[in-house]
């Protein structure tokens, strides 16, 4: 299947676009053959309300976040070979920059975190992510390093930027790194995506020390922990994303 089709499929069966759509047909029933519909669509808006809850999108969060943070001592003492840092999108060509692609923010956030594994281990870095729809851009790869460089002062060893998924990811990533005889490896990547990652990495032969970063910690609660919110409905869309993309991989993969 074309890579724009999964894309669009994704963005429709994820809330809220999902919950939306079936709301709008059922109340467009209901106007049209009177006491149809109304309760689905009620069903619809109660569950745009439940995922908008800081409280609920933690728990789903949560239940992904499978994988603790390591410690400075796992780190310096780790025998993986490389690192691998995921790439996680870009933005649109940004006005504050000369309307050039630029990463996306949460890409800065494994950088970051890959940059202080790199230091405290002196291990070689890969950065792996190509281009998904547009391809005068740069690949994301490239991107990647250029942010290194320029933010970090740092360096990529290996640039794979064919990548348009995790699972490409993971099998471009083992191409460059087989070549090279490195087969363990710390994986970074957002701490809600580490359990599809290294599922993918560990499929194509790369034994793998999840090394996740961004994680979506619980806040006390609180009366704001039931007030809705949009950040809140992004997180929980995040985890929703992560669950289906876990099965899709499993009957695809």
């Amino acid at each position: 299947m074309d890579i724009f089709f999964i894309y669009l499929i994704k963005a429709l069966i994820l809330p809220p676009a999902i919950l939306l759509i079936v709301a709008i047909i059922s109340l467009l029933r209901h106007f049209r053959n009177n006491n149809h519909g109304v309760g689905l669509a009620i069903i619809c808006l109660i569950g745009l309300y439940l995922l908008s809850l800081p409280a609920v999108s933690v728990m789903l969060a949560s239940s992904q976040q499978i994988y603790p943070a390591l410690s400075k001592a796992q780190i310096k003492n780790t025998d993986a070979q490389a690192i691998v840092v995921l790439g996680g999108g870009t933005r649109p060509p940004a006005p504050e920059y000369d309307n050039r692609t630029v990463l996306h923010e949460r890409v800065l956030v494994r950088l970051r975190y890959a940059v202080r594994i790199a230091r405290l281990t002196n291990l070689p870095l890969l950065v792996s992510g190509g281009k998904v729809f547009e391809r005068k851009y740069p690949s994301e790869a490239e991107l990647m390093q250029e942010a290194l460089v320029q933010d970090f002062q740092y360096k990529a060893n290996w640039l794979e930027e064919k990548s348009r998924n995790t699972a490409e990811n993971a099998r471009f990533s083992y191409q460059i790194l087989g070549k090279e005889n490195i087969r363990k490896i710390l994986l970074v990547t957002h701490a809600l995506h580490m359990p599809r990652a290294a599922q993918q990495f560990r499929r194509v032969g790369f034994n793998v020390m999840p090394a996740p970063t961004g994680f979506i910690t619980p806040e006390n609660r609180s009366v704001f922990s039931y007030i809705p919110s949009a950040s809140a409905l992004e997180v929980s869309s995040m985890a929703l994303h992560e669950l289906l993309g876990k099965l899709w991989y499993k009957l695809r993969y």
